[in-house]
């Protein structure tokens, strides 16, 4: 009975050790992230049968599980992913809407200086110091351009380095998990009873919730418990214990727009969830559309005021030449590395078609030709018309395909046989605000006369030689400011810009919105992780002396097995 007594007291005294270790495991993992509290479960040993039936003979470790939901996990990556979109997203955006509503950085301020000057110079056209001031602010006007421009740069500059970070960190968590699933792999290789290694497997969790902070992913367990990861529409990102090289890679036609690739796949329009995508959805949703939408109205500003001005004569009596000017070429094209051909683009003549500007499109455009029809794709909403070759320029066919069809305000001219299968990009306003420039620099070719006359019987004359005293070609310049031009003639330049900045506030604020209840439900999903396997240490303390209490109960057994011993061997002697 002894000898039954001594070995049931020592295997509470093990069982008790063990549940002592796992709790002082427990407390010194009280801060590390995404530790799962583990717990020792105990079970009885096989009892032994007498006479007097069974008789137990103590107590078994049978393992040190984690406390785990899978479904509490998975919500905690999904909550985590979704709140990384939003958040970045919103983060980026604040940026660009705080640039564009700035009177201090904005544009409306610039426009509206602008227009003064050419009003003052409508009051006074010989005037020398009045013609300067508006060359001035004409000056200022297109700096600010520029500025904000060189801003929507910089942002983007940004976003193009913070994905390549984000890539690389992605690549190096997807090799952790498949590291991970390999030491899991061969640890359980080594146990006959299913034993988990608890340790490894919150790591690899705590990986996958870091993954996710950056891309949504979708986990798979495999029948050798290792997990595999997924993104996107179900591009492989760790295959057991594999990982794939996720990269970026500069746009074929647009260099300065990054791809995300697996191998040679671009998977940049699958992507979903995380930082990652809140930075994509930023660049394609706001950044490039508000730096186009900048751009309109700086093409449509100048090719309006180049019109009026145009028609009107300087103090010289010389016929006025553009006041602003685009660089050449004015538009930008790039070409896919296998086009033979080439175009040139520039912006339409307002004398010639008064909507040019009102056609004018916030979006890039892609021109395609199969070695038959030539077509242009406008890419913000993938919305095309067919063109057809005349003379040397691609114009829309009369009658059009489609009601409605017409160039946006471009004209678009072959200047070397396409062949079939080249492509082109056309940038009519995304560098349109980063290109304007003043063409001006004399004050006395500032066109604010206008060489017609009518004398006492009515009839028309044209005026030749200086006309220094002339203001009606400057009261038109004037006039634009108010003139509905821009946006299918509804808008003026103000009103052009106005709607950018409203469209980005609207943006802004449903991003800060999405931001809150994304963090609201990542608040609920941390909590209920934590109800479920975070370290309680008035919890654990209770442990710590509940077995603390067990451990010298089972020494205490042992104690009282000695005494009996020695009063049976007393007794024999």
């Amino acid at each position: 009975m002894a000898g039954g007594l001594l070995g049931t007291a020592v295997s509470g005294l093990m069982a008790f050790q063990r549940s002592l270790d796992t709790t002082g495991h427990n407390i010194a993992n009280v801060n590390t992230d995404g530790y799962s509290r583990q717990r020792t479960e105990l079970g009885t040993k096989p009892p032994q049968l007498t006479g007097a039936g069974y008789v137990g003979t103590g107590v078994d470790v049978n393992n040190i599980a984690r406390s785990y939901d899978q479904f509490i996990t998975a919500q905690l990556r999904s909550s985590t992913s979704a709140f990384g979109d939003v958040e970045r997203y919103h983060e980026l955006a604040v940026q660009v809407d705080n640039l564009l509503a700035d009177p201090g950085t904005g544009m409306a301020p610039a426009i509206k200086d602008f227009f003064n000057a050419v009003n003052e110079l409508a009051d006074d056209p010989a005037s020398i110091p009045a013609r300067q001031v508006m060359l001035s602010e004409a000056e200022n006007l297109t700096q600010r351009f520029h500025t904000m421009d060189a801003r929507f740069d910089e942002l983007t500059a940004q976003v193009n380095q913070d994905m390549k970070i984000g890539v690389d960190a992605i690549n190096s968590l997807a090799e952790s998990i498949a590291d991970l699933n390999r030491q899991i792999i061969a640890v359980r290789g080594q146990t006959t009873d299913g034993q988990q290694p608890n340790d490894l497997l919150d790591q690899r969790d705590q990986a996958l919730v870091q993954l996710a902070e950056l891309i949504d992913v979708s986990v798979v367990q495999q029948d050798d418990t290792s997990l595999s990861v997924f993104i996107g529409q179900g591009q492989a990102l760790v295959l057991g214990v594999e990982s794939m090289d996720f990269g970026v890679r500069a746009s074929e036609l647009d260099p300065g727009r990054l791809e995300i690739v697996i191998g040679s796949q671009d998977v940049t329009r699958s992507l979903s969830g995380g930082e990652l995508a809140g930075m994509l959805r930023f660049r394609d949703e706001m950044l490039i559309p508000a730096q186009q939408q900048l751009g309109r109205v700086a093409a449509g500003l100048a090719m309006e005021f180049n019109a009026v001005h145009g028609n009107g004569y300087d103090l010289n009596g010389q016929q006025g030449e553009d006041f602003f000017h685009f660089g050449s070429p004015q538009i930008p094209v790039t070409k896919t590395a296998t086009s033979a051909g080439d175009i040139s683009v520039s912006f339409q003549d307002v004398n010639v078609n008064p909507d040019a500007a009102g056609d004018l499109a916030a979006s890039d455009f892609q021109l395609d030709y199969d070695g038959v029809n030539y077509t242009l794709t406008r890419l913000s909403d993938n919305s095309s018309v067919n063109l057809q070759l005349v003379a040397g320029e691609l114009v829309v066919p009369s009658p059009p395909a489609v009601p409605g069809d017409k160039l946006p305000g471009i004209r678009i001219a072959v200047t070397t046989p396409l062949n079939a299968n080249d492509r082109f990009l056309i940038r009519p306003t995304g560098n349109a605000a980063e290109k304007l420039g003043v063409n001006i620099t004399d004050t006395r070719k500032i066109a604010a006369a206008t060489n017609l006359a009518t004398d006492s019987a009515g009839n028309s004359y044209v005026v030749n030689g200086p006309m220094p005293g002339d203001n009606r070609n400057a009261l038109l310049l004037a006039n634009l400011e108010h003139k509905q031009t821009m946006l299918g003639g509804t808008a003026t330049f103000q009103d052009s810009y106005a709607q950018l900045v409203s469209s980005t506030g609207t943006l802004t604020h449903a991003a800060e919105l999405s931001a809150t209840a994304q963090r609201t439900l990542l608040d609920h999903a941390q909590e209920s992780w934590h109800n479920v396997s975070g370290v309680n240490l008035d919890e654990e303390a209770a442990n710590l002396i509940k077995f603390q209490q067990s451990y010298q109960a089972a020494a205490q057994v042992i104690s009282t097995t000695s005494t009996l011993f020695d009063t049976l061997i007393g007794a024999v002697r």
